[in-house]
């Protein structure tokens, strides 16, 4: 059954350190095409022309981005590039969902931002509409929660830090659920149709006793989803030893990772894939029971079929199959704009996306099974033939108990939902399951 998932400790110690960044594509790894603004425009007036629907993401950089003083000129900047890309919008083109990073931006700032998004674009019903503003605990209260709600929000994220007692000024916002507890309430208070939290685990100064007593402060408040990730998914590629990552020991991450997934499902939360947490009664469950949960370059979705504009240092849009990424760097970002210039920098052009590929990881994803035939007839590439050099890999997956493997399909049955990476990396790499670990995390031409 879908949303059920239970842990084999012998598969996910053979399978398990195979990390998430398996299962998107294309990802930012991929982008090796230069894409030009011209690019950008073009495909913005194809998808204009075909009336697709659009979801819209704001990025706000980290505070060590930008100095003290100059957020503000960000959000100028900001509002530069909404402009020159929304002109470029049909008004028949309805903007389904919405995905606010709210960083430290103070209530006036959030609604001069939205007044220009709503000016500029036009947005479903919230009714119809997933519009989530993503919050950080030290920046959020019971003021700027109403404050989004007004302005047309209906879904929370919070993220909760997880410090060393040595951070400072956030300490009480770990050790105590008072501040989580407020903010769920007020979201509850408000009716806001879902509220998720963020579940980090694996840092160096976590144990699991404490992720024990911080994981049951947030079952007893009952989020409607919450999101189990590994930092070291997180920081992939910030160095190579676990004491510079302040990682903790592979024994006392797996120890906080079983004790979330097994103390989550005892708790009545559905398993939707990729460290998704979700109550029956969640959008995304119901839409997974039914065949119309999507992933898209945000996550889960129940939006499959939108066009994305991300706006902000570091965005990625994706109009049709094109996908484009803005400059990183929030200084040259502003530069750019300054120049009058879209801040574009680099993605794929829509005939170097493999189709194929895309569809199948987003069915792994979304339903944990594939169809071979119906993969065939979406995408006109044999998929059988396509992937025959793996075969062999997933042949030993199926032994292993990891894959349902058969003439027309595969399918991941609960005990190894968890290994989801596992198995997208056996269609990228047909000898990274010989050895039941990857050891490189290379794309297939």
């Amino acid at each position: 059954m879908l949303g059920s998932v239970t842990w084999d400790d012998a598969l996910v110690q053979r399978y398990g350190q195979i990390g998430q960044q398996q299962c998107t594509y294309p990802s930012a790894v991929d982008f090796t095409d230069r894409i030009a603004p011209l690019d950008l425009l073009r495909a913005l007036r194809q998808s204009r022309r075909a009336g697709r629907p659009l979801s819209i993401a704001i990025h706000q950089p980290g505070g060590v981005e930008l100095a003290p003083g100059e957020a503000a000129d960000y959000q100028l900047r900001l509002e530069r590039e909404i402009e020159q890309l929304g002109c470029h919008v049909g008004p028949m083109q309805q903007v389904q969902q919405l995905r606010l990073s709210v960083g430290s931006l103070g209530i006036e700032a959030l609604r001069r931002l939205v007044t220009q998004l709503k000016a500029r674009f036009n947005f479903v019903d919230p009714r119809a509409g997933s519009f989530l503003a993503e919050v950080e605990l030290a920046h959020v209260d019971w003021p700027l929660i109403g404050a989004l709600h007004e302005l047309g929000f209906n879904q929370l994220s919070v993220a909760v830090p997880d410090l060393r007692a040595d951070d400072g000024g956030t300490v009480e916002y770990f050790r105590s659920s008072a501040r989580i507890r407020a903010v769920i309430e007020a979201a509850h208070a408000l009716h806001y149709r879902s509220v998720n939290l963020d579940l980090g685990y694996g840092r160096s100064w976590q144990t699991p006793a404490s992720f024990a007593r911080k994981l049951a402060s947030i079952i007893e408040l009952a989020p409607d989803q919450v999101t189990m990730f590994d930092y070291r998914d997180a920081a992939p590629l910030a160095s190579s030893g676990p004491t510079r990552l302040g990682l903790a020991s592979v024994a006392d991450t797996l120890a906080m990772y079983r004790y979330g997934v097994e103390q989550l499902g005892a708790a009545g939360y559905r398993y939707i894939g990729l460290g998704k947490f979700v109550l029956p009664h969640d959008d995304l469950a119901m839409a997974q029971e039914i065949g119309a949960l999507y992933h898209d370059i945000h996550g889960y979705t129940l939006h499959g079929d939108c066009d994305h504009l991300g706006f902000g240092a570091g965005a990625i849009s994706r109009v049709g199959a094109l996908y484009c990424q803005n400059t990183s760097s929030a200084q040259v970002y502003q530069q750019t704009l300054d120049q009058d210039q879209l801040p574009s920098a680099y993605g794929l052009h829509a005939d170097h996306v493999d189709l194929l590929h895309r569809m199948l990881l987003e069915s792994l994803r979304c339903s944990f099974a594939l169809d071979f035939d119906t993969l065939t007839a979406n995408s006109g590439v044999d998929m059988p033939q396509r992937y025959a050099p793996h075969w062999p890999a997933l042949e030993h997956l199926h032994a292993q108990g990891v894959i349902v493997l058969e003439e027309g399909g595969l399918s991941i049955p609960s005990h190894a939902r968890l290994l989801l990476p596992a198995v997208c990396a056996a269609f990228e790499q047909p000898s990274a399951m010989a050895v039941g670990h990857s050891a490189g995390h290379g794309r297939h031409g």
